[in-house]
């Protein structure tokens, strides 16, 4: 347990506890649907770069 942890009341750790198995459970879901169909995730989740992602004539 962390310092920070220590001084968290319980509710607040449990909140804390929360968040973090959402965000596994996320990246779990991710996962599994990369496994799946590899292509069809990465087009629904492919990222611009970001020089990429500029608008022409914003400079």
């Amino acid at each position: 347990m962390t310092k920070a942890e220590k001084t968290m009341s319980r509710e607040e750790q449990l909140d804390r506890e929360n968040e973090l198995l959402r965000l596994e459970v996320a990246y779990l879901k991710k996962v599994k649907a990369f496994r799946e169909n590899p292509d069809a995730f990465l087009k629904k989740h492919k990222q611009q770069s970001p020089l990429n992602s500029k608008k022409k004539g914003s400079d």
